[in-house]
């Protein structure tokens, strides 16, 4: 398992409260959101629903009956009139085509993609829906579950974004040296997210977690294995696994 520290958590917290609950609670005037937690409390995602609480929403545990089929889980968006959504991109794909953001009857504010990588037709799919909150996610448990995020409305194709707050995202090459917009590097994560590394595990801690040549003394940055590059507006673009 890995050892997530109490103050990469309350980071969390933080960013998620500036960049996603309080631009939530503007668009649905003021009122405290309904929010739905679909991972099971195994998958790291489920952090996320104890956040929500923390803000003061409403949180809906969905059972596995309703998650595993968009049928059901459509109707309880509805029936319950939620906000949010957060669902892998796959399942997500599934659940717009069932008709989740039809106009007719009650539909979420917000959706949320993490854990795989969008696909462009989602992408646009989710552009094109209007006065949509849409985002997508990017972090490993590594670096307390979330490190990355871009609002769909801010780039024409999917893309990763930019750190949450306090978070350094670094794009290297093999010698550790920083590279330019344009050019595909390794994605190195930094900051107070970053984790104790593996219980029990000191050997593969010392292999992920490494020694961060751009902080101060004794910080470390998380190796993702994430194959990345950074564009010309600041945005992190995601490649591919480097052992792929």
């Amino acid at each position: 398992g890995v050892m997530v520290a109490h103050h990469g958590a309350m980071n969390l917290f933080h960013s998620l409260k500036a960049d996603l609950f309080r631009r939530g609670t503007q668009a649905v005037g003021g009122r405290r959101l309904k929010a739905s937690l679909t991972s099971t409390f195994t998958f790291d995602a489920s952090v996320d629903g104890m956040m929500w609480m923390l803000d003061g929403h409403e949180l809906h545990v969905i059972s596995d009956e309703v998650r595993r089929d968009p049928e059901q889980m459509i109707r309880y968006v509805r029936e319950e009139r939620l906000d949010f959504v957060y669902f892998t991109p796959i399942y997500m794909e599934q659940l717009l085509a069932a008709g989740l953001m039809r106009t007719s009857g009650h539909r979420p504010h917000m959706l949320q993609c993490g854990a795989e990588a969008m696909s462009d037709a989602l992408w646009q799919e989710f552009r094109s829906l209007p006065d949509l909150i849409g985002h997508n996610y990017y972090g490993p448990t590594e670096t307390t579950v979330v490190a990355l995020c871009c609002p769909v409305e801010q780039s024409p194709k999917p893309s990763i974004g930019r750190p949450l707050g306090n978070v350094r995202a670094y794009v290297l090459d093999s010698q550790l040296r920083l590279l330019p917009p344009g050019v595909s590097g390794e994605l190195y994560i930094a900051g107070p997210y970053v984790t104790r590394g593996y219980l029990g595990r000191p050997a593969l801690t010392s292999e992920r977690f490494v020694s961060d040549p751009f902080g101060g003394p004794g910080e470390r940055m998380y190796r993702t294995g994430d194959v990345v590059r950074r564009n010309a507006e600041g945005l992190v673009e995601y490649l591919g696994r480097a052992d792929d």
